[in-house]
């Protein structure tokens, strides 16, 4: 990568021009998408909004459709402990067992369908009791889909000490894993995406942002001072970074002002840098010293 020229030398540099592009299509726009509070804006954030739930629907509906089948299986699990239901070919207790383990199978698998979801259309943290229901309800399943059966299993004076110990063991682990998968630990609110797209549209050259495999935070230059070092850099839209769990956006080259800002950059080193990212859209890298050992910064910022 080039030397960084002075400070001073940097500032009298022409800005690069800057383009914007759909994500989505790849064709130019010449209005990006902005934040603010007038009832044009307010429109477009409302169309925004509507257009990512429209891309969410599908995973909700998915999640939906598994946990009611786990829930189902739940069900066959405690009528078959309690001697309701009978099934031929296996005992009672592995047939408990195996509806505990599809049961598990269809909640973790509706769990990441739903965390998928929210991070493509997340909830507006304006209701906190709706934001928290929306963002984990992952967690409220399992607890749905797992506790009843143990709590039967407990109370029920039917069945074997051995078979019930056998089976609430399997159900209490069943019910850990499904609360770990269910939880979403690094939820974005509707808010966070909306501030995320609107700098981007201001901010960013292409629509696009940038973020390294540890950092925890998603940049606009790919050539700012805290991912510049890093070995792999990967490049997506801001869904994708809030994706990948990167909801903050870095204070040097996200924020108006910031020091690491496009138009205080040099073009050759933005362009080399952006170069040289792994595009997550593509999957495939775009540079040819993807692999080159360089010492990462620590991203402070």
């Amino acid at each position: 990568m080039a030397d960084k020229a002075p400070e001073e030398e940097r500032k009298e540099k022409k800005p690069k021009e800057r383009q914007f592009v759909d994500a989505k299509t790849g064709t130019k726009i010449s209005k990006p998408k902005q934040g603010g509070t007038g009832e044009a804006t307010k429109a477009l954030r409302d169309e925004m909004h509507a257009e990512r739930a429209g891309n969410a629907l599908p995973f909700r509906i998915g999640a939906v459709a598994l946990w009611a089948v786990g829930i189902v299986c739940e069900i066959l699990a405690i009528l078959t402990s309690n001697g309701t239901l009978y099934l031929p070919g296996l005992s009672p207790v592995v047939w408990v067992i195996v509806f505990i383990v599809v049961d598990l199978v269809l909640v973790v698998i509706g769990s990441q369908l739903w965390k998928r979801a929210n991070h493509i259309a997340p909830a507006s943290k304006e209701n906190k009791t709706a934001y928290w229901v929306q963002t984990q309800l992952g967690v409220i399943i399992a607890v749905i889909a797992f506790a009843p059966i143990i709590l039967l299993m407990l109370t029920n004076k039917d069945m074997d000490a051995k078979s019930k110990k056998i089976c609430s063991i399997v159900a209490g682990v069943a019910l850990v894993a499904a609360i770990g998968s269910g939880i979403d630990y690094n939820p974005a609110t509707q808010e966070d995406l909306d501030a995320a797209e609107a700098s981007a549209a201001v901010l960013s050259d292409d629509g696009l942002c940038y973020w390294t495999p540890f950092g925890k935070k998603y940049h606009f230059n790919p050539d700012c001072q805290y991912i510049k070092n890093s070995e792999t850099i990967y490049a997506g839209t801001i869904n994708d970074a809030m994706e990948a769990g990167r909801n903050e956006g870095c204070s040097g080259c996200t924020v108006e002002g910031g020091t690491d800002v496009l138009e205080n950059s040099s073009p050759e080193d933005v362009a080399a840098a952006a170069a040289n990212a792994i595009s997550v859209i593509t999957g495939g890298a775009t540079g040819e010293n993807d692999g080159e050992e360089s010492a990462a910064l620590p991203e402070a910022a």
